[in-house]
Formats: structure tokens, C-alpha cells, sequence
């Protein structure tokens, strides 16, 4: 213990100076009462702060000194994050005339949780019980009279129990109701003390059914949160359900036999959750949903070791995404320092970072680019902010609609020059109502037909969702527009979808993909009914995807974007070297003003097909040509 902690005061003392920690959100304080090795378990609220992304967890983190001296620390994770289960010793099998007994003891004298017998036998319910000691000759009952099953994928051959050290068990397993099954074994579950989990609150935000699914919505009131176990509390006295969570699967049961229940209802997920909400979806293939009454989990605690070197207030940092991993010497004892006796330590509350300026995270990037006249372009709108920093503006759909699709003809200038942005496109959808109307046409008197009107021509809607309150029905919509071209005009087909509904079945809306965005102001939906009821539509609502626009600015002289100039070149910044340093900066949230008229046209796109007035002048000159050919070479009349 002498030469780590000899190689820990080196470690100590030969971190760098002074840390400026202008770019951590949160901080904690700890007081250390005396020097030496100290353990910590951090605080969820700090956890939750953490912005670490990718590389090791939480590398975001910073302890420093009474002095304001960085000093390095380890964060003692679970070296396992899986129980580990070991093959039982001397294992024996009895055969009697109404049971079967197993004799079999533990490979180690460590706790034991749970034990788990093994077979091959394929369908089969039987009652067992369990009793263990610790010195072979004084039993105790662990279990009694509980439920071994294997039956349509569902299984259950664990005991568990409070954590003992036992040198002996002995299960014993019913055969009066059925004939006697081959036993090969057990495995023994090892209680290691690092893998011990402390309840964590968890509330139910959300619930969704979809496509035989149950998409539920946990809130586990922070992020990073390195999660133990979940179970959950359901109502239904028989069923069986395979559910997902984090990546872990676990099938979920109930089942009772002659007066006798089992159940398995926990999801041992063993991972980090990076964000405060995360989903659990249970498959329900054709049964109904069931019904979740509460949910309950657990976490791992995450304690972190250091060296203090003296007494006093320290300070725990966290909450930096451009943070690099640190690399400190003290890495190399982590394994030895998890176990290791330290100090323990308790921090105060979590709070703000006084000293946190927003424009320590983002990268220098220069502040302007190019000049730029912007006599060409036809729309301008004011940038409002209050700080400055790195900004983020989401465009909104009018911008979205008179910009080029690209978006290749959307400046942002300040003072008649470029200030350079990038676009980021995240994948997010925004949705608004929009108003139909229903249309009854004569000449097609099957079909249903309404117009929904568009906020304005060129919304930039990617997909359409539709609700109707009809229960039973199976129908192919389509979506369309008016639009032109040199043979006149016809109807465009911007998306297509099969959708249909069965009694019973919950009311999930239709998703129709435009694989063309509208032009119009103005679109249809026409379905077939054959020879059923008239299909309803109760509402339709537009998605449209989220592009928000992040640059820098130094002060707060007077920011615009403008748009709407299809002249205008692509424009290739610099800036997307350090998109990714950008992307996880702290940014100030800005909006829009109201919309300027510029000296530029407006930049309508042209129809597919249309043509240039050229085109159609050399097509009126060929077709009169023709016809006097055709006029010379017909014979002419008798007078």
C-alpha cells in the first residue's frame, strides 16, 4: 500500500498547474477532512451534466485542489457489468418415488444470490424448493413449493435469495404430478459487492402502441445514469412477453399452475442510459397490451479515487463536451485502487459553474467571411439573440419554402459581409395542423376526395400523417398536385400508402412519404372505396424537417439571413473543419424577425416540363413551317 501511495503523491504532484475551467457547466464541492486516498460516489445531479461523447464515461470530469491544481483521479467502474455464474461442485442426483433431489455445492466461498439449475429436457412444470448450509449438517429453506418451468420459450429454474456465503444446497423437485426430468447440473451466481445496485427513481412519461408493440417512455430524471435493473408491476395474471431496453433483452412472464405462480418481470439492463428518457418496447405480437400499474430500477453507483494531498474544500467539474479524455498516470493502478481502502468523502449539492463563459466552448473560427451584396437576393429577416457565442437558429418553414431546397441560396450576413454557418440537418421532424376539406366529386362518386391546404406554395413537407376514426377498412391514398407543363395540365402524384384497420385494433395514424415536396398551395388526397363506406379523415398533419444554421459571433451588432436567389453559387466554408467542435459548443438560441422584401425576384423554381420562352417561339416557327409544306404539296381545287 506504501508504493502506491508513493506513486500516487508523483502522480499528484506532477499534474499541471492552475486549470481554467471557464468551459465546465457544473461543479461540486467536496470537503476532504484529511489527506490521503479518497473515494468518492458521485452525485447523479453531476452525472447528469456530464457531456462526455465517446471514449471513456464520464471523461468530462475535472477534481481539483484546494490549490486549483488539476489532480488525477479513476473512476472505479464495475469491472463486470454481467453476474457472473460458475458450474456447481459434486453435483448429485437421488431418484425417489415422488421426487428428485440434487446435492451439489458452490466452487467458492464468496456470497450467493441465486442458483440455477440446469436441463435439457424440452416442456415441463414442476415444484421445487431449495435449502442450503453452511456447514453441511444445519439446513436452511431458501424457497419453498415455487414453480420450474420451461413451456413455449418461457423459462424458470433460478432461486434467489439474500446474499449468504453457503458451503452446501440441496433442491428438491416434485414428480407427484409428472414423471421425473433429467437434471445435468447448476450454476452458482456469484454476489460480487461492486455490482451491488441502489434504487433509483423512474416515472412512466409516455406509452405508444404500435405494430403489436408497447413503446413505453421511462424518465429517469437524469442522464448517464449507469442502470442496474428495471421491473416492472403488471396487472395480468398469465402472459408472456418478450421486451428490449438499452440494447438488453429479457422475456417477461407470469404463469400459474395448480394453485402455484412464477413470474420473471425484471430487464437486467447493466448499461448506460446517456439520456434522461430512454424506451422499453414490449412485443405483444397478437394479445392485447398489457397492463403496466408502476415500474421500478436500479443503478450502479460510480465512485471515483483520488490522492488528496491536503485537506480542505476540493472542487469536482463536470459538464464539458469538448473536454478531451484526460491521461493521467494513475490509470495504470485503477485496478488496484478499486479495492484499495480510501477515505470516504461526501460532496455538497451540484450547482452552476460561476466562472462558466459560453464562449469557452466553442472553437476560434474567425468571425466573417467574404463580402457579399445582397441587391440579388429577394427576402431578408433580422437574427435575434441575446448573447453571444455560438449561435443556433432553426429556420422556420417560411424560410424553408422560399429558399432553394439546398438551401445553397441562404446567407447570413453582418455589415455587408458573410458571417460563415453550417447547416445541420438532424433528422427531427416538425409537424403543423393543416385544414382539410372535404370534396364530392360527380364523375367518381367511389372515391374519397380532400383538399388540404398548405401554409403557403413550396412548403417543404416531407410525409403527411393521417387519422380517421373509421374502425374497419383497407384503402391505397394517394397525394397529389395540380401542376403544368408543355402538354397542358395534369395531376402530379407526390405519395402513395397502403393503409388498413381491423376491429380491435388501436388507432395508429398513416404515414405517407412524399417523395416530392409540394409546390403548390394546395394538395389532394384521393382514396378508392369500391363499394364500402366512404373512408373519414378526422385530421392530416405535415412534417418537416428540423435544419437549424450554427455560427459564431463576437458582438451584438446586427445579424440577417437572407434568401431566395436561385443565382446564387454553393457556398464551402472552412467551417465544417470543426463542425464537430461547433455541434457540441453551449449555444445561444436565437429567432426570427419579420421578413424584408429585397431588389432580387423571387425565386420560383420552374416547372418540370415548361420550357424557356426560346424554346416555345422555335416550336411555333417549326410547326408553321410545316404546314405550308403540307399546304404546297396538297392538290389544289377546281374553280
Amino acid at each position: 500500500m506504501k508504493t502506491y501511495l508513493l506513486l500516487l503523491g508523483l502522480c499528484a504532484t506532477s499534474g499541471a498547474g492552475a486549470a481554467d475551467l471557464a468551459a465546465w457547466t457544473h461543479r461540486q464541492t467536496v470537503p476532504v477532512g484529511r489527506p490521503g486516498l479518497t473515494r468518492l460516489v458521485l452525485d447523479p445531479a453531476l452525472l447528469d451534466a456530464s457531456r462526455a461523447a465517446g471514449g471513456a464515461a464520464f471523461h468530462d470530469l475535472r477534481v481539483i485542489s484546494p490549490a486549483g491544481v488539476e489532480t488525477p483521479y479513476t473512476v472505479a467502474l464495475p469491472r463486470t457489468m454481467q453476474p457472473e455464474h460458475l458450474p456447481a461442485a459434486a453435483f448429485k442426483v437421488a431418484l425417489n418415488p415422488m421426487e428428485t433431489v440434487l446435492d451439489f455445492q458452490p466452487p467458492t466461498g464468496d456470497a450467493i444470490s441465486e442458483v440455477l439449475l440446469q436441463t435439457d429436457a424440452p416442456n415441463f412444470i414442476k415444484a421445487g424448493s431449495l435449502e442450503a448450509s453452511a456447514d453441511g449438517a444445519h439446513w436452511e429453506t431458501l424457497a419453498s413449493q415455487e414453480l420450474l418451468c420451461r413451456q413455449n420459450g418461457t423459462e424458470r429454474l433460478r432461486f434467489t435469495f439474500a446474499p449468504k456465503a453457503w458451503t452446501h444446497f440441496r433442491a428438491t423437485v416434485s414428480d407427484e404430478r409428472t414423471g421425473p426430468i433429467a437434471f445435468t447440473g447448476a450454476l452458482i451466481r456469484r454476489d460480487v459487492p461492486e455490482l451491488h445496485t441502489v434504487a433509483h427513481p423512474v416515472a412512466l412519461r409516455g406509452r405508444r402502441e404500435s405494430n403489436g408493440e408497447t413503446h413505453l417512455t421511462l424518465d429517469l430524471g437524469t442522464a448517464n445514469v449507469l442502470l442496474g435493473q428495471v421491473r416492472l408491476h403488471i396487472a395480468e395474471p398469465v402472459f408472456q412477453r418478450r421486451a428490449s431496453l438499452l440494447g438488453a433483452g429479457a422475456t417477461l412472464f407470469r404463469l400459474q399452475y395448480e394453485g402455484l405462480s412464477t413470474e420473471d418481470l425484471e430487464i437486467p439492463a447493466h448499461r448506460l442510459a446517456p439520456s434522461r428518457e430512454i424506451e422499453l418496447v414490449i412485443a405483444n405480437g397478437d394479445s392485447p397490451p398489457l397492463h403496466i400499474e408502476s415500474i421500478a430500477a436500479t443503478r450502479h453507483e460510480v465512485p471515483v479515487v483520488f490522492q488528496a494531498d491536503a485537506a480542505g474544500e476540493w472542487q469536482f467539474f463536470m459538464g464539458n463536451a469538448q473536454a478531451a479524455p484526460p491521461s493521467y498516470d494513475l490509470a495504470a493502478l485503477s485496478d488496484k485502487l478499486r479495492d484499495a481502502a480510501a477515505n470516504p468523502a461526501t460532496g455538497g449539492a451540484v450547482e452552476a459553474n460561476p466562472g462558466f463563459r459560453k464562449t469557452a466552448t466553442a472553437p476560434e473560427v474567425g468571425d466573417v467571411g467574404a463580402a457579399l451584396d445582397v441587391s440579388a437576393w429577394s427576402f431578408q429577416r433580422s437574427v435575434q439573440f441575446g448573447e453571444v457565442g455560438v449561435i443556433e437558429l432553426e429556420l422556420d418553414p417560411a424560410v424553408l419554402a422560399r429558399a432553394a431546397q439546398d438551401l445553397h441560396d441562404v446567407r447570413v450576413v453582418r455589415g455587408g459581409r458573410q458571417i460563415p454557418f453550417l447547416a445541420i440537418n438532424s433528422g427531427q421532424l416538425r409537424e403543423i395542423a393543416l385544414v382539410i376539406t372535404p370534396i364530392a366529386d360527380p364523375k367518381a362518386p367511389r372515391w374519397s376526395k380532400w383538399d388540404v391546404a398548405l401554409p403557403l406554395p413550396h412548403f417543404p413537407a416531407s410525409e403527411l400523417q393521417l387519422e380517421s376514426p373509421t374502425p374497419l377498412f383497407v384503402r391505397t391514398l394517394s397525394v397529389t398536385e395540380e401542376a403544368s407543363n408543355s402538354q397542358g395540365h395534369f395531376e402530379r402524384i407526390l405519395g402513395v400508402a397502403n393503409w388498413q384497420r381491423k376491429p380491435g385494433q388501436a388507432s395508429d395514424p398513416c404515414l405517407v412519404t412524399l417523395n416530392t415536396a409540394p409546390s403548390a398551395s394546395v394538395i389532394r388526397i384521393s382514396s378508392d372505396n369500391g363499394d364500402n363506406a366512404p373512408l373519414q379523415l378526422s385530421s392530416v398533419r405535415a412534417r418537416y424537417p428540423a435544419v437549424r444554421l450554427l455560427f459564431r459571433v463576437p458582438d451584438n451588432a446586427p445579424v440577417k439571413i437572407c434568401y431566395g436567389n436561385a443565382r446564387a453559387n454553393r457556398v464551402a466554408y472552412d467551417l465544417r473543419l470543426v463542425q464537430q467542435e461547433l455541434e457540441s459548443a453551449t449555444k445561444i438560441a436565437a429567432t426570427l424577425g419579420e421578413e424584408e422584401k429585397l431588389a432580387g425576384s423571387p425565386a420560383e423554381p420552374l416547372m418540370s416540363g415548361s420550357g424557356s420562352p426560346w424554346l416555345w417561339a422555335a416550336l411555333v416557327l417549326v410547326v408553321a413551317a410545316l404546314l405550308w409544306i403540307v399546304a404546297k404539296l396538297l392538290p389544289k381545287t377546281q374553280a
